[in-house]
């Protein structure tokens, strides 16, 4: 290698400021609050049944990121639905022979079954463990493809289960490339892996930030000759699980934020790739939220739950009502100040010109309304808007040749996950048309997902998140209407 953009050296521990760097309050929280809410439903099969999915999900994607394999759509979606079943993949569903992609399928969801089976026994992860990990994953791929030393692409028997014995840094068409852990360093560097690991969670370190690290720290040994990637994705579900999180499942459309990130933590920033895990836990938290739409079952489960924290749920429902309500205060004054702002700009400029700002408070007539706008954004960011436990909202209505509105909208996340709450934000114009009736604009998102919150955070730290995100998401809005005019 002539030139190398990322040269190798061994392997660092987690920054001393782990916790104000990398600890999202919003993600921790929310799984808390998650897991006391389904401590119940997890002895469930409707509970089992979804776990069952994100593992099969996992099986499949996991291959198609390392471009082990291409599937369609429809067969994906079948497998995860109805179960590994090798009928279900064709010809015209892959770039390679069925028979060899349901085989490797079958491996992937053997080795991440094979992650749960290890956590509920006693044994501690060590490299043996890691070694059996890579047999199980690679139990049907026989080749790997690399590059001889005069730069030809070969095709070269995989060893399973065994730490690499050539160098498997990659060089790119530029000159320029990524060396990894030369072969002979990359026992002790698995044996630093392994005692930070270890002592990262006896001191508790929040399972995302752990789940990055040790997936990014092991990508950068890189110790098999192939499949480094899956067993690292392998041993980030280990890192969550064990923590009773939700499995990390990095799909092909995540795939170039997920690249993205790796990069970032190659370059000292782990942030990022802490992010994506977050974010991938909420969307996984809020789908699990919404277990009811698929068998009348979980409304009998869920009446069980609520009977038995009856009284501890009331309050703490309570609290987190009382937090929307802060939420929407500062929002609506924060509102009121843009309002301001914006009119002394205005006032004068067009008939009519001006700027006000509106809400709903909790409990009030005008709570009940831009239900469809409410709806509409929550489905566009795949997740289900509970208005029946909570509903408020405020909006900054800006009146020029144009009605442009910034709503933002307060209310349940998922069904019945009551200690859940979130608020959307959207952006939109209204006209007039010729029967007197308002036609609202295609609903623009100002943000990609809710802004979420629970009874556990601490107000302080709450507020000031949201501070943060109400000033991006009204930026945006702003930016909307500058464009329309």
């Amino acid at each position: 290698m002539n030139r190398s953009s990322h040269a190798w050296s061994p392997i660092t521990d987690l920054p001393d400021n782990w916790k104000e760097s990398l600890v999202n309050a919003e993600t921790f929280n929310l799984v808390r609050t998650w897991n006391e809410r389904v401590r119940e439903l997890r002895e469930q099969k409707l509970y089992e049944d979804f776990q069952a999915r994100l593992y099969r999900q996992w099986a499949i994607e996991t291959g198609i990121l390392e471009g082990q394999y291409s599937l369609s759509e429809g067969a994906t979606t079948n497998l995860i639905k109805l179960g590994l079943d090798a009928s279900l993949i064709s010809h015209e569903d892959t770039d390679r022979p069925p028979e060899q992609v349901y085989a490797q399928i079958r491996d992937h969801h053997d080795a991440i079954m094979g992650v749960v089976q290890f956590l509920s026994g006693t044994r501690p992860l060590g490299t043996s463990y890691i070694k059996e990990l890579h047999r199980v994953l690679t139990a049907h791929q026989e080749t790997y493809v690399a590059r001889d030393t005069l730069g030809n692409i070969v095709t070269r028997k995989l060893p399973k289960g065994k730490w690499k014995t050539l160098s498997n840094s990659v060089e790119h068409p530029d000159g320029t490339g990524f060396e990894y852990c030369p072969p002979e360093h990359v026992n002790q560097e698995m044996e630093n892996l392994i005692e930070m690991h270890l002592r990262h969670e006896a001191e508790h370190v929040h399972p995302d930030v752990e789940a990055a690290w040790l997936h990014h720290r092991f990508t950068l040994i890189h110790p098999f000759t192939d499949g480094n990637g899956r067993v690292a994705r392998c041993l980030a579900v280990l890192a969550l699980l064990k923590a009773d999180w939700l499995p990390l499942v990095i799909t092909h459309r995540q795939r170039n934020e997920y690249i993205s990130a790796l990069r970032s933590a190659d370059n000292g920033n782990l942030k990022p790739l802490v992010e994506l895990i977050d974010l991938l836990q909420r969307e996984a938290i809020r789908e699990a939220g919404q277990l009811d739409t698929e068998a009348a079952a979980i409304g009998d489960i869920l009446e069980i739950v609520e009977r038995k924290l009856d009284r501890q749920q009331r309050d703490e429902t309570e609290q987190a009502f009382e937090a929307a309500d802060s939420l929407q205060a500062l929002a609506k004054g924060r509102l009121e100040d843009i309002s301001q702002q914006i009119g002394g700009k205005i006032q004068g400029k067009g008939q009519d010109y001006r700027s006000y700002v509106s809400e709903g408070r909790r409990g009030s007539d005008k709570a009940r309304y831009n239900h469809w706008q409410i709806t509409q954004i929550a489905k566009a960011c795949g997740y289900f808007a509970d208005l029946q436990r909570y509903r408020a909202w405020t909006a900054l209505v800006i009146l020029t040749e144009h009605r442009t509105e910034l709503l933002f909208s307060f209310h349940g996340i998922g069904r019945e996950a009551a200690g859940i709450l979130g608020c959307s934000a959207m952006v939109y114009n209204k006209e007039e048309i010729e029967t007197g009736e308002s036609m609202i604009s295609e609903i623009t998102p100002l943000s990609g997902e809710p802004f979420t919150f629970t009874y556990r955070e601490d107000p302080s730290d709450m507020q000031r998140r949201f501070g943060h995100w109400l000033d991006e998401c009204i930026l945006k809005g702003l930016n909307y209407w500058q464009r329309s005019l």
